[in-house]
């Protein structure tokens, strides 16, 4: 609902506008009267008005005058002159002190409420414009943290960003970076035990804590990856800073464990001089936290403790080789031996080469994986997800361990897979000799060309699936069709050896004595 003030210094004619038509029809749920400007602007002041139709020519203060004051000091007032034809250029003369509109004297009610209704459509539109605004206004004030947060981590942890745009969005927010000097620290939780419940919980207390050590003059926000990052603001640079930060950090560790029992990985980068330097020094301090792949998690580290790591990277050739073999003779033992040798063959190495050694692990592991088929979504994912896990190990044991699963996973697709892929080699022998048992020349060399695998991968197989070697199973067949022969027909020993794939028949008759207990004759005697 609106609020509507008349000023007019004739009662009639301000007594009149007010009954003249039905003003709470149109949205006004109180009218204000008063005799002068001076008047209307001491009620205005002390009370909410929408909406003011004012005579021009009063005493004290006139129209245009007051008009003037209230663009100034109220200006979503909605002005409306009251004007006789003789005062029609005073009227239009109010247009640039803000006014609204104007209606002349006289005016009847109807006509005056037509016009009016325009009026308070424009006033509707008006103040549903400032109620969104404030409503904008309100919520930037309420989102205020969350974008000064993203603004710092587009400042500090982007590389390719518009410097000049963030840092003048920032001033805009009361973050001025443009002057001083910066240490920047990364403060890594270990939240991996926790709930889901909880690990939000132990997020937020670990930030309140960080935040209650700093106080309000150091900048803290997210990278995006559950760590919080802390720019360290000094008007002087030099070693006595960079000490102070790390006793600092060490105190917000301590705090951090003794109230909640978190463990906590702090690095710090190398000093940022201006903010042009910030992403550098936020780059060096992720850098700084590899050290705690090699010197474990919960201890604060400087960009400096790297120096003591080689210079050379270590490439564990021998140990992937091992672990693909180990794989494949399916020994979980060799896989975990050969991974965990991966990581420490090399002695004491970087966290980017235990990175790179990482990748080049599960590169491997994939490769081997694309050799197999009908291998499962759930098992791929698993595997190109590793590429993205790396960060959120929380040392080398734990990355290890993640590893040595997805092996032995593979290792268990890769024997299945072999399994189903022996069997069905198996098979095709079988039918194979089944159809060339006539062929004397019939060979384990003829059959494994046939599977398109070598002789001593046929030979072993054979025997693991079938209990029995090649040879004998040829010559099986060949007895068992020789048997069906000497029952259904009446072809001579010799006719039957022949037909059966023996080149010689008394070696045909030395077999199937062998096979049966009786010579060839015997048997037809005494079937």
């Amino acid at each position: 609902m609106y609020t509507l003030l008349i000023a007019d210094d004739e009662p009639l004619i301000r007594n009149g506008v007010k009954k003249i038509i039905d003003w709470e029809s149109l949205g006004f749920s109180k009218i204000f009267l008063a005799e002068d400007g001076q008047e209307a602007l001491d009620i205005i002041r002390e009370n909410h008005v929408d909406l003011v139709l004012t005579d021009i020519v009063m005493p004290f203060m006139d129209g245009l005058e007051l008009s003037e004051i209230l663009a100034k000091e109220f200006p979503q007032i909605h002005v409306v002159i009251l004007t006789g034809h003789e005062e029609f250029e005073y009227a239009q003369k109010s247009v640039s002190l803000g006014v609204k509109n104007y209606i002349l004297k006289p005016i009847g009610a109807e006509n005056l409420y037509k016009k009016m209704v325009q009026i308070c459509e424009k006033l509707h539109i008006e103040n549903k414009q400032r109620q969104y605004v404030s409503s904008m206004k309100n919520q930037l004030r309420q989102s205020m943290p969350v974008l000064r947060e993203q603004t710092l981590k587009k400042i500090v942890c982007s590389e390719n960003r518009d410097i000049n745009l963030y840092l003048a969005r920032a001033k805009n927010m009361n973050i001025d970076l443009e002057n001083g000097t910066y240490e920047v620290g990364i403060l890594d939780f270990d939240l991996e035990k926790f709930t889901p419940a909880d690990y939000d919980l132990y997020l937020f207390a670990a930030q309140n804590i960080t935040r209650e050590c700093l106080g309000e003059e150091h900048y803290i926000f997210e990278d995006g990856k559950d760590r919080v990052v802390i720019l360290f603001k000094s008007d002087t640079a030099g070693a006595d800073m960079h000490d102070i930060f790390y006793d600092t950090l060490c105190s917000i560790q301590k705090t951090i464990t003794d109230t909640i029992q978190l463990k906590t990985t702090c690095a710090i980068g190398e000093t940022a001089y201006s903010a042009n330097e910030l992403n550098h020094a936020y780059r060096s301090a992720k850098k700084a936290l590899e050290c705690k792949y090699s010197l474990g998690s919960d201890a604060v580290y400087d960009i400096a403790d790297l120096n003591y790591l080689e210079k050379s990277f270590y490439y564990p050739g021998t140990e992937l080789h091992q672990l693909i073999k180990g794989i494949k003779i399916g020994d979980e033992e060799q896989i975990h031996e050969s991974i965990n040798q991966a990581f420490h063959a090399g002695g004491s190495i970087s966290g980017k080469n235990i990175k790179m050694i990482y990748i080049e692990i599960v590169t491997s592991l994939l490769k081997e994986l694309s050799e197999l088929k009908e291998v499962s979504e759930k098992i791929w994912k698993w595997g190109f997800d590793l590429y993205q896990y790396f960060e959120g190990f929380r040392s080398v044991a734990d990355l290890e361990e993640e590893l040595y699963r997805f092996a032995c996973e593979i290792c268990i697709q890769m024997n299945s897979v072999q399994a189903n892929s022996g069997m069905q080699v198996i098979d095709k022998v079988k039918d194979f000799v089944m159809r060339n048992y006539k062929n004397p020349e019939l060979s384990l060399s003829m059959a494994a060309e046939e599977a398109s695998v070598s002789m001593g991968y046929l030979s072993g197989l054979f025997k693991k699936e079938s209990g029995t070697n090649f040879v004998k199973y040829l010559t099986d067949v060949r007895m068992e069709k020789s048997i069906q022969l000497l029952r259904t027909t009446d072809m001579k020993v010799y006719e039957i050896a022949y037909e059966t794939g023996f080149s010689n028949p008394h070696y045909f008759s030395i077999s199937f004595k062998k096979y049966t207990g009786m010579t060839p004759s015997e048997f037809k005697t005494k079937d």
